[in-house]
């Protein structure tokens, strides 16, 4: 009668087996039946926190110390994955314990809670393309009522089992925007500004796999993790507040306590928050800036060229390398790789015959950052020229680049070959007419170990240095001088940006000769070929 009506409840209820042992005696012998019947959980009893939905613990690390308890669960299919994944669930439960195994001073809200931390680790995973994973963790922190969350992750090739690092997952195009939009990011913010001028940050920063290759993607976005270059540190304390009272320093420090990724509208939909106990900086961008350059997930390319976003500080240092008579198929781009690994961007003023006959080299100068500028159309002297022949040459430029990057890039600068200026030149001139403070004389002597020197004894914040890209001791000098300018604190800008960080003017047919106030109209000798 029992099990009939343990039967009678379980149809409504049962999840939960248990088992009911009957006793049967009869005449010389003796017996136990065992049946089974399902029973069902209390409807209020409440998971354990550190229990997961669909997860067993055996498939979990499990790390158990006084102040703190950790479940890292880790991915058990594909079975070619398991061995990594559980490495990197190592590695994530070493970080964590030593983060918060060792007693620390917790917040006020904190201290009256005798509860020990609990952290659990859950992880979802998306499949991309070339038969990859990403693996994204959810890592959750509770004490009493109080719960803060987090996210890790990385990429795993699911037939090797292998880390999937940026070699693999982005071209050099994806890379170069990547450096570019996370050095902007940096500048952009108030803790890590200084950091992002420093050659340490900007050497760690470069469009190169290495310096990209923590990473994972979830919900259409990238998230990097930039470890800071040995010897360097943010400071998470200021005593200057900010107009809502609070410090920078208490900003940081809230986003790594909380995982809070707050978002500065400078930084065009990017995210960026420093994680002070591990000493990285993560940064987060929707993959469609990169377009099809993340190559695991490739987003449709815009038809608009993608010109990089550059701050510039006025209050550091500033020199402009301009570049003459080009563009030139070998020459430019060792310039703008140089430029690009040291965070710098430069005036390339371009002769027209030169930009029909290398429209691709043009695009990747404004996709560099770097400015387009005139030269004339083909070089002549402007000062022999009038009437149409001299609006030609001062207006063609411009035409052909508008046509070329569907005139997204407009000429708003021209330097007079030779530096050959006159009354009527400037009358007709529509933009300014940019000279220089500093010749390198490169077009003469043609050896780059004299260029590098010249410019190196005798550079000034300000100054406009005129070198020529056409030649190949010049492209040398220059691949030289650059990381050796920044090395020395100085920006490398444009000339616009220069003119525009100094404050000074430009106007139609001014003569620009340095963007040092007190040399800004000064006339010098001119030598330029």
């Amino acid at each position: 009668m029992q099990a009939e009506t343990k039967k009678t409840s379980d149809r409504r209820s049962g999840f939960r087996r248990t088992k009911i042992f009957l006793i049967l005696v009869s005449a010389g012998a003796a017996g136990v039946l065992f049946f089974s019947f399902p029973q069902r959980t209390p409807k209020n009893k409440k998971p354990d926190f550190l229990e997961a939905e669909d997860r067993q613990l055996d498939q979990a690390l499990h790390e158990k110390q006084d102040a703190v308890e950790i479940v890292v669960f880790y991915p058990q299919e594909p079975q070619t994955i398991q061995s990594a994944a559980k490495k990197q669930a190592e590695q994530l439960m070493t970080t964590l314990t030593a983060e918060y195994a060792q007693p620390v001073e917790l917040p006020a809200a904190r201290q009256e809670d005798p509860d020990p931390l609990l952290i659990k680790a859950d992880y979802h995973t998306e499949a991309l393309a070339q038969n990859t994973v990403s693996v994204v963790y959810l890592i959750q922190k509770k004490v009493g009522d109080h719960i803060e969350e987090e996210r890790w992750g990385y990429l795993l090739d699911q037939q090797t089992g292998a880390l999937v690092g940026a070699d693999r997952a982005f071209d050099q195009t994806g890379l170069n925007r990547i450096s570019a939009l996370f050095r902007d990011a940096m500048k952009n913010q108030e803790a890590t500004h200084s950091l992002a001028y420093s050659l340490p940050m900007i050497e760690a920063t470069s469009p190169v796999p290495e310096n990209f290759s923590q990473f994972y993607y979830d919900d259409d976005r990238l998230t990097f993790f930039m470890k800071l270059p040995e010897g360097v540190a943010i400071s998470t304390e200021t005593e200057e507040p900010k107009e809502d009272g609070q410090a920078i320093g208490d900003e940081m420090q809230d986003s790594a306590d909380n995982g809070i990724e707050r978002t500065n509208p400078a930084m065009s939909g990017q995210e960026m928050f420093f994680q002070e106990s591990q000493n990285q900086l993560r940064w987060s961008v929707n993959r469609t800036q990169l377009g099809s350059h993340f190559l695991l997930k490739p987003a449709e390319d815009r038809e608009d060229l993608f010109i990089p976003p550059r701050t510039i500080d006025p209050e550091r240092p500033m020199v402009a390398l301009t570049f003459d008579d080009g563009p030139h198929p070998k020459n430019t781009p060792r310039i703008l790789e140089a430029l690009r690994t040291y965070d710098g961007a430069s005036t390339f003023f371009m002769v027209g015959t030169n930009v029909e006959r290398y429209p691709d080299i043009v695009r990747q100068v404004a996709e560099s950052g770097s400015e387009i500028a005139s030269h004339t159309y083909d070089h002549p002297n402007l000062t022999k020229l009038s009437g149409d022949r001299l609006n030609y040459q001062l207006r063609r430029v411009n035409e052909l680049i508008g046509e070329l990057t569907d005139q997204q890039v407009s000429v708003k600068t021209l330097r007079p070959p030779y530096g050959a200026v006159s009354e009527q030149v400037r009358e007709a001139a529509d933009t300014p007419l940019i000279l220089w403070s500093l010749d390198t004389l490169d077009w003469k002597t043609r050896n780059a170990q004299k260029t590098i020197r010249h410019v190196l004894e005798n550079v000034e914040d300000g100054d406009i240095i005129l070198m020529h890209d056409i030649h190949a001791e010049s492209a040398d000098a220059a691949v030289a001088i650059i990381p050796q300018l920044t090395a020395m604190g100085y920006q490398l800008v444009t000339v616009q940006e220069l003119m525009q960080a100094k404050g000074l003017e430009m106007l139609p047919g001014q003569k620009i000769f340095s963007g040092n106030p007190d040399t800004h109209g000064s006339s010098v000798m001119l030598t330029d070929q």
